[in-house]
């Protein structure tokens, strides 16, 4: 995958919709759980849209209670308060378990879920011969799903729902659709800005199907530098991670996916994140803290700026452009 220009006028269009201005003809709620609003979207619900809505924000709840590290009685919760011995778990820990050792691997220990040296596997997992499951945390670890979690719950609600269309969406940043969107022919998901300099969303992503999520920080300042990562660590010197990018989004097919390998090419900085999502097949957009939009030659034809984005965005590395250099382009 080799990074594209900064996208043009011509990718640029009217003010993007979003889950907070949805269009007509489909039945939108919201929750609050996993730390942020779950807004959901169905169009033709079947047996009646209060009912199925309702059913599905429980779902949303159930995930939270049971991978929260919040969650003191939860499963995780439990893991991280008794590292060493063996408790019961239940499958939905099981399947973001093994999903999170799997990107593990793939991403070189890039994405990790665990903290601590504890002595591999630091997690493990069995049948506990009772039909269920248990797990055991190794001493001195701590488990932490939320880089992961809020994917699992956004796909598991869109394939449990019973409609014609669905959008699940948790935080605005861990989004799946499946089906007919309202009235458009492709679901619009918003993409949000991480500079401070441009508060509003940049523009929209059109797609008829999957799994999106954006890793980053709002509120950065466009300069030619990098930028310290306060809640992500580099696993190759244990520091907190320095990047070039500012925020990752990934499209794919499955919810986890996007969301660790987001996480991962946000730590790994432009050059090595798009090496990284051209060799995993995945979909990206990189946005760099020198004020650039990069995406995949897949993923860019279904973006759209704002209306000025490109405009504002070059007037602002301009005005960083360090006095002995060129800057960034």
């Amino acid at each position: 995958m080799t990074p594209g220009p900064d996208f043009s006028g011509k990718h640029e269009d009217r003010a993007p919709s979003s889950v907070d201005d949805p269009p007509a003809n489909g039945d939108w709620t919201e929750s609050t759980a996993m730390g942020t609003t779950v807004h959901l979207c169905l169009v033709d619900p079947a047996g009646g849209a209060a009912g199925e809505s309702a059913a599905l924000h429980a779902l949303v709840t159930e995930v939270d209670a049971a991978l929260s590290r919040f969650q003191p009685a939860g499963d995780v919760g439990r893991l991280n308060a008794a590292t060493g011995t063996w408790q019961p778990v239940g499958s939905q820990l099981i399947a973001v378990a093994q999903a999170a050792e799997r990107y593990r691997e793939l991403t070189g220990g890039v994405f990790d879920p665990i903290t601590g040296a504890g002595p591999e596997p630091r997690l493990q997992v069995r049948p506990n011969g009772s039909g269920g499951w248990e797990a055991r945390l190794a001493p001195g670890c701590s488990l932490d799903f939320g880089a992961i979690a809020k994917g699992y719950a956004a796909d598991l609600v869109r394939d449990r729902a019973r409609a014609a269309g669905v959008l699940v969406s948790l935080g605005t940043s861990s989004i799946s659709v499946s089906g007919r969107p309202p009235q458009r022919e492709r679901w619009r998901i918003a993409i949000g800005s991480p500079w401070q300099a441009l508060p509003e969303t940049l523009g929209y992503l059109e797609v008829e199907g999957g799994s999106f999520s954006m890793s980053g920080l709002r509120g950065q300042r466009v300069h030619p530098g990098q930028v310290m990562m306060g809640h992500l660590r580099d696993p190759g010197t244990g520091a907190w991670a320095r990047t070039d990018l500012c925020a990752v989004g990934v499209l794919s097919d499955d919810g986890m996916r996007s969301e660790a390998l987001s996480t991962a090419c946000l730590v790994l900085g432009l050059e090595r994140g798009t090496a990284l999502a051209e060799r995993l097949g995945v979909e990206a957009l990189f946005l760099t803290v020198s004020g650039r939009l990069v995406a995949s030659p897949g993923l860019a034809p279904k973006i759209s700026l704002r209306a000025g984005v490109s405009r504002q965005l070059q007037d602002l590395r301009r005005a960083h452009v360090p006095p002995n250099g060129n800057g960034s382009t």
